[in-house]
């Protein structure tokens, strides 16, 4: 790269140009003017990245009325922060909503039990589901202990 393409990547980048027009301009890989512009040109006259602006609505959080900073075309805070949140629904468990929740009868004990409703569960327990799937048995197979058979160990040897 020669000193008057160096010159003219400064001027165009303090003039809000883009890496990939200035490529254009002087056929210059993108990279290597990135590269030039984030080694050799000068720190204060680089070109700030535009931003989109937040702004404060007239929105406040719901727990202690500070005012929001909400970005435009985010969806929109109703808290200030994550405690504020966690608080809020705390002193608040009357507003949570359990329509969601179903009360299923046990097969195998007859106890009742609630659930979410799209859980599809049976039991009330792994132990009740034990019992009535499988009587009560044990679901693991016995184990042949091999360790004093030479015979056995042998034939699975070869």
């Amino acid at each position: 790269m020669t000193d008057l393409q160096k010159q003219q990547i400064t001027q165009m980048r303090e003039q809000g140009r883009t890496y990939s027009e200035i490529s254009e301009s002087l056929s210059i890989a993108v990279g290597t003017i990135k590269a030039f512009c984030s080694r050799k040109a000068p720190k204060a006259s680089a070109v700030p990245v535009p931003v989109v602006q937040a702004t404060i609505t007239e929105g406040r959080c719901k727990r202690c009325g500070q005012p929001l900073i909400n970005t435009p075309g985010h969806r929109q805070k109703t808290f200030c922060s994550s405690s504020c949140q966690r608080k809020y629904w705390q002193e608040h468990k009357e507003l949570l909503r359990h329509d969601s929740f179903v009360t299923i009868t046990c097969p195998a004990c007859g106890k009742q039990f609630s659930d979410y409703a799209g859980h599809r569960r049976k039991y009330c327990s792994h132990s009740c589901y034990i019992t009535h799937r499988y009587g009560g048995a044990s679901y693991e197979p016995k184990r042949n202990d091999l360790s004093g058979d030479d015979e056995t160990v042998s034939k699975y040897a070869e």
